[in-house]
């Protein structure tokens, strides 16, 4: 399950792996595609496109593939934004999608989100959620990320896992290298084994 997770698609914007509770303007989207070096040496990349049609509303999908293996992971998901965005207090967001690696059934999966915005101290975001949660064989999911601007680069730790799994834990940044191109990198570290991933995020 750690692989799986470590390479799921679209989970949240780059590069953090724990979501926030916003989402794209009306009519805005993005395309983040980045490379991971994940737990056992697997090297995989992924490609995740997501719009928003409607007001509090973002459409998602990811394909991530496995180098030398070959193995695909694909998931498509809608993303809600359940109270508005604030600068400086707290809002709820939810997200249900299905997820599906090569040889296996799709997996529902669902997580609730929550971030806290301050002008000075940055973000805090938590999440709740579960795997095939329509099954008798339901994982909890859970993850907590603090992230902050210092200056045009933004910064973050995060710890994010799953039940029965030792969690992860990552730090990272991100900036833009124009205006509408973000670039973006993560080092982390899961049962003894360093992962590193490396993206680019164009935003429309």
């Amino acid at each position: 399950m750690t692989a799986f997770f470590a390479s799921f698609p679209s989970f949240a914007g780059r590069p953090l792996t724990v979501d926030d509770a916003n989402v794209n303007d009306t009519g805005d989207g993005h395309i983040e595609a980045w490379w991971t070096r994940s737990p056992n040496g697997v090297r995989s990349w992924t490609v995740a496109p997501a719009y928003a049609p409607f007001d509090n509303m973002e459409l998602g999908a990811g394909i991530a593939r496995e180098q030398f293996s070959g193995i695909q992971t694909q998931n498509i998901q809608a993303k809600f934004r359940l109270s508005p965005t604030q600068d400086n207090g707290c809002n709820f967001g939810a997200v249900t999608g299905y997820a599906r690696v090569d040889g296996q059934s799709s997996q529902p999966y669902v997580n609730g989100l929550f971030s806290c915005n301050h002008p000075r101290l940055g973000s805090l975001h938590t999440n709740l959620g579960a795997l095939n949660f329509s099954s008798s064989q339901r994982v909890r999911t859970w993850g907590v990320a603090w992230e902050r601007a210092y200056g045009e680069v933004t910064v973050h730790i995060e710890k994010f896992g799953m039940e029965h799994e030792k969690p992860t834990i990552a730090a990272g940044l991100r900036f833009n290298v124009m205006e509408d191109l973000q670039l973006d990198t993560s080092v982390g570290r899961a049962n003894k084994n360093n992962i590193f991933t490396l993206g680019l995020k164009w935003m429309f």
